[in-house]
């Protein structure tokens, strides 16, 4: 059987279905748009951080937020849909299979002690990938997959090119000396914001994270550039 092609889209017309900057791309809040279209969604996303002297607004995923003069139930399915699309969006578009592969595997676990949402955040920001986003060396978890996959990341003096590869305690990552000078205008255009995790420690001459230890702190629930909503992610269907 021929399988049909995942057509490609195009990255910032998903921000405007989503109405956020989800991955925060630094030129949505630049504005360096020529066209029209794009002015309706900068303007919205200038008006909602125009009270914040940083452009990352960080929300508090362990609170619950209900406006005033809303309907509850309107909408309900359409606003579980955007809340799921902007999660898969922010770890480097997963697919729908890979998300409910994640998901079944955190509903079926045995783990009494631990949350399904504190799991699911766990699977995912132990991963290659994401650290490498969340030192700022990279500018999006797309790029992080593009150099892990030419080789140009080591786990322990030993070639990765697993960016689903789960890091450990004591792990050390460095990184190859050609992609050095694309990571130091990463880290310039970064301005280091959000911080990174207090779990990794990081060196930023010689280009090296070593993991002190696995997620398990909820403060990197604050390092989200919108409203995670992980229940209704989890019993989504």
């Amino acid at each position: 059987m021929l399988q049909k092609k995942s057509r490609y889209k195009p990255l910032y017309k998903k921000f405007v279905r989503l109405r956020k900057n989800v991955q925060n791309r630094r030129k949505l809040v630049v504005g360096n748009f020529k066209k029209q279209k794009w002015k309706n969604l900068i303007t919205f996303l200038k008006t909602s951080i125009k009270r914040r002297k940083n452009n990352f607004r960080s929300y508090d995923q362990f609170s619950f937020f209900i406006s005033k003069y809303s309907f509850p139930y309107k909408k309900k399915y359409l606003n579980k849909l955007l809340i799921k699309q902007r999660f898969r969006l922010f770890y480097g578009d997963i697919s729908n299979k890979k998300l409910k592969k994640l998901l079944q595997t955190v509903n079926s676990s045995k783990q009494k002690k631990i949350s399904a949402s504190n799991l699911i955040i766990n699977y995912l920001e132990n991963r290659l990938d994401s650290i490498l986003y969340r030192v700022h060396f990279v500018k999006s978890i797309r790029e992080a997959r593009l150099i892990i996959q030419h080789g140009h990341v080591f786990i322990n003096n030993v070639c990765n090119k697993n960016n689903a590869f789960l890091l450990t305690e004591g792990d050390v990552i460095s990184i190859s000396s050609n992609y050095s000078k694309q990571m130091k205008t990463n880290l310039f255009s970064s301005n280091l914001w959000p911080l990174p995790p207090e779990y990794l420690q990081i060196n930023y001459k010689t280009f090296q994270i070593s993991i002190l230890n696995t997620f398990d702190k909820p403060s990197i629930f604050l390092a989200f550039p919108f409203f995670l909503d992980l229940p209704n992610i989890i019993n989504y269907r």
